[in-house]
């Protein structure tokens, strides 16, 4: 890369010349075009060089040519550039997933030596590492993507920044406010030469960037919280004076800013309804209350620039076969406004190819003050890789200044900026600021030919930086997946299969030790001493009923059955008849009514149901869709029905399994199944015959009664007798019946444990179980060793893949404009 070189041309103090000669600029690599020394005869009479136009006063047809082939050039490279980003992106997600992936690890894992091991790892290095790389890359694609060669006008207020704007875009004060005073440029604003279109595109802050980029400076650099949260918060805000909120020795610096501050608030009905985000047209002769401070007289005040977050700006500029050109213009440093200086370094790297910074030698500016100094410290600071004597400019306004005030600036520039070592000078042009032509001539031409040759090497300057940047930081990555490799390596943890078979013994172990212990609650109430004092109590409420009903004349009265049997007596003219049929529906109703304990007996099963489905544990459940839901509507019972069903129908079916749930839900404890055959035989005494009558007597010679009123009582005291009896008999077999019961219910829960646990299929089973539904029965929110082993191997399966997407990563491609390779 040439050294840059002080260029010098003070035609507006000495327009005589003596002499004008070519030569190379110093330090100009072989190819670059000669330089113009002009030599000027200064009023005291001496007579001294200065470099001219870098470059051989190319013409501007040929300027533009190589302008156009150098932005062709750089578009080239845009698809290079955007691919490589979106490989940078993907390491930059895979970095993050790795490290949550580890910060899910060390929570599953805290008692684990796996801990010990994630803790000596971290993916910050990769993070940073990988954004490196981003920032690097959008600084390429921001520079390759433009369609235009950027001029950046940059320099303290009041020094003619926004005039020699005009001179070059050929805009005039209701574009580009200029004036004497105050600041007048508010907002930063890009303008584009255009042959056909004239006009300003303006994009709006919404209210949240309001509040975030405009407002909350101010609050951080006074030191004023909360900062407000929202549009209507700041209008409401109850700001301190400006002489009760800046004192003491920050008073000089803060006043002000809260006086800004203040003003922004005051004037907040004159943009609140531009607040909108979104794009707005605005013709150029209406664009200067956009992005200009309102004049000091005007009234009421209005402040529109607040709402303005970017302003384009297209015109044609007054020069003939001009390239695509822009202009940016930014807000003049040291204005007390917060972050204006970040803002105007966010405007340097990322929107201008070249910055002119503008100076003008007053009476009190005749000196390269401090602030100057920090202006190309600034801009210094964007330009770490290209020479920065290659990207600036220091532009001398001599308009209206007397000639003793630029001779001392032009002294100072050359003999403190640049020293002797003219080849090591920032470059320097005096021109009045306000002489179109002069600024066309004599700063945009030689500007532009320097960079028609500067560019190139800039760009490769920031292309190899990028690349090398993207090679160092590859490195540190795959130092650093290394490392985790190795870390890694040292975590033994079992593989898949080891672990499906581990979590099926753990889940059978859970089931056999939580359904024993239903089991014996079973067993409890098999024992003969246990009472079931619901049932028995029950039992005997049903007994008392019947007897009740049989002591009342059978549920008519004792006058009206007697009534009913005189009268069949004398129509049948035989007793026997009535009597047989009494006996049988006597027996008949009785039977019905000592069903009433089959409720009882009923919820004794579903309790059975209940328990079973409770000792089955909090895993196996899952199986089922919903399981939650089962418990929720209050019949817990019904989910062994729909878990028999998802094990028969699983991807690896649990025939065996199922079939055991299936004997478990086939407990037949109703009273027709268990208590009626019983039942049956008690009532036996009020059958009106035996089945054998040849073997067995049976009631009927009690029934034969004569067929009188006598006989009619006679028949219900008998009848009323037996059925006593048969009522006591059906008490004394239901009473038996819970003993019977719960030894039923114990039996088929050991059977149940039985089959389930230890049946020849139970391990193979509860195996395909745990890998066909591991991850319903283990969910990924649950801690423990296996869920750090698993996790452990998503963080392999992370490495490996980042490992693969780091080598696939080529920025030699960036340089080249093609895939590198």
């Amino acid at each position: 890369m040439s050294k840059p070189t002080k260029f010098m041309k003070p035609r507006e103090t000495v327009p005589v010349l003596d002499n004008v000669t070519t030569l190379p600029g110093p330090g100009a690599p072989e190819g670059v075009a000669p330089q113009a020394v002009v030599a000027v005869r200064e009023p005291s009479g001496k007579v001294h060089a200065h470099m001219g136009c870098r470059g051989g006063g190319m013409s501007m047809g040929h300027i533009r040519e190589r302008l156009d082939a150098v932005l062709h050039r750089r578009r080239e490279h845009l698809p290079a550039v955007d691919a490589e980003i979106d490989r940078w992106r993907g390491v930059l997600r895979r970095v993050t997933e790795l490290g949550e992936a580890t910060a899910a690890v060390r929570l599953a894992a805290e008692q684990d030596p796996v801990h010990a091991v994630l803790d000596s790892l971290d993916t910050a290095v990769m993070r940073r590492a990988a954004q490196d790389c981003l920032d690097a890359l959008a600084t390429v694609r921001g520079r390759v993507s433009r369609g235009t060669v950027n001029l950046g006008v940059s320099g303290r207020a009041r020094n003619g920044k926004s005039t020699v704007l005009q001179s070059l875009s050929g805009l005039d004060d209701r574009q580009i406010p200029s004036g004497r005073g105050q600041p007048v440029t508010a907002v930063r604003s890009r303008i584009y030469h255009s042959a056909t279109d004239r006009g300003a595109r303006l994009t709006m802050h919404t209210e949240t960037s309001f509040i975030d980029e405009v407002i909350a400076p101010y609050h951080a650099e006074l030191g004023i919280l909360p900062t407000p949260r929202g549009v209507p918060e700041f209008a409401g805000y109850r700001y301190p004076r400006v002489a009760d909120g800046a004192s003491g020795p920050d008073q000089p610096r803060l006043a002000p800013i809260l006086a800004r501050l203040r003003e922004a608030q005051e004037a907040l009905g004159s943009y609140r309804q531009h607040l909108t985000g979104e794009a707005r047209t605005v013709d150029l002769a209406d664009i200067r209350e956009w992005v200009a401070y309102p004049d000091a007289e005007a009234e009421p005040v209005r402040r529109p620039y607040l709402a303005v977050r970017d302003a384009a700006i297209t015109c044609p500029f007054p020069l003939e076969d001009v390239t695509a050109l822009g202009l940016v213009d930014m807000p003049g440093l040291g204005e007390l406004v917060p972050q204006a200086e970040a803002h105007h370094l966010d405007g340097l790297r990322n929107d201008v190819d070249f910055v002119m910074v503008v100076k003008r030698p007053t009476d009190t500016n005749a000196m390269w003050a401090e602030e100057d100094a920090r202006a190309l410290q600034l801009i210094g600071s964007v330009c770490t890789v290209a020479d920065m004597r290659d990207f600036t400019l220091v532009l001398v306004n001599t308009g209206d200044c007397l000639p003793e005030n630029i001779k001392a600036l032009d002294d100072d520039l050359r003999e403190r900026l640049n020293g002797p070592d003219a080849e090591r000078g920032y470059w320097v042009i005096l021109a009045d600021g306000a002489d179109r032509d002069t600024v066309r001539e004599q700063v945009l031409q030689p500007v532009l030919e320097h960079l028609a040759s500067a560019l190139p090497r800039m760009d490769e300057a920031v292309f190899a930086d990028a690349v090398e940047v993207c090679r160092d930081r590859r490195r540190r990555i795959e130092a650093e997946l290394a490392a985790w490799s190795a870390a890694l390596r040292t975590v033994a943890v079992p593989t898949s299969t080891e672990q499906t078979i581990a979590r099926a013994e753990e889940l059978r172990e859970e089931v056999a030790a939580s359904v024993q212990a239903w089991v014996d609650t079973l067993r409890v109430r098999a024992e003969d001493d246990y009472e079931d004092t619901e049932f028995l109590e029950r039992v005997g409420e049903v007994h008392q009923h019947v007897r009740a009903w049989v002591l009342s004349g059978f549920g008519e009265g004792a006058e009206a059955w007697r009534e009913r049997a005189l009268k069949r007596f004398r129509v049948d003219r035989a007793s026997l008849p009535f009597a047989s049929a009494e006996l049988n529906r006597v027996r008949v109703e009785m039977a019905r009514r000592f069903s009433a304990v089959d409720d009882l007996l009923m919820r004794r099963r579903d309790e059975y149901w209940a328990g079973l489905a409770a000792a089955l544990g909090p895993r196996l459940p899952l199986v089922v869709d919903d399981a939650a839901g089962f418990a929720a509507r209050g019949r817990p019972q019904d989910l062994l029905p729909a878990l028999a069903r998802a094990l028969r129908e699983a991807p690896d079916p649990c025939p065996e399994l199922a079939g055991t749930l299936d004997f478990a839900l086939d407990v037949r404890l109703d009273f027709r199944t268990r208590v009626l055959p019983r039942l049956r035989r008690a009532l036996g005494v009020l059958l009106p015959e035996p089945d054998d009558p040849s073997r067995e007597t049976g009631p009927t010679s009690l029934l034969a009664v004569p067929r009188t009123e006598e006989g009619a009582e006679l028949l219900l005291e008998r009848v009323t007798q037996l059925a006593r009896q048969a009522a006591y008999d059906a008490q004394s077999v239901l009473a038996h019946e819970p003993e019977t019961a719960a030894q039923a219910l114990f039996a088929y829960g050991e059977q149940f444990e039985d089959a389930f646990v230890r049946s020849q299929s139970s391990q193979a089973e509860f195996r395909r179980l745990v890998d066909g539904f591991q991850d319903r029965m283990w969910p990924g929110g649950d801690r423990g060793p296996q869920a750090a082993s698993a996790q452990v191997r998503s963080l392999r399966r992370l490495v490996t893949e980042l490992r693969e997407l780091i080598t696939g990563t080529d920025t030699r491609a960036v340089a080249t404009g093609g895939n590198g390779r």
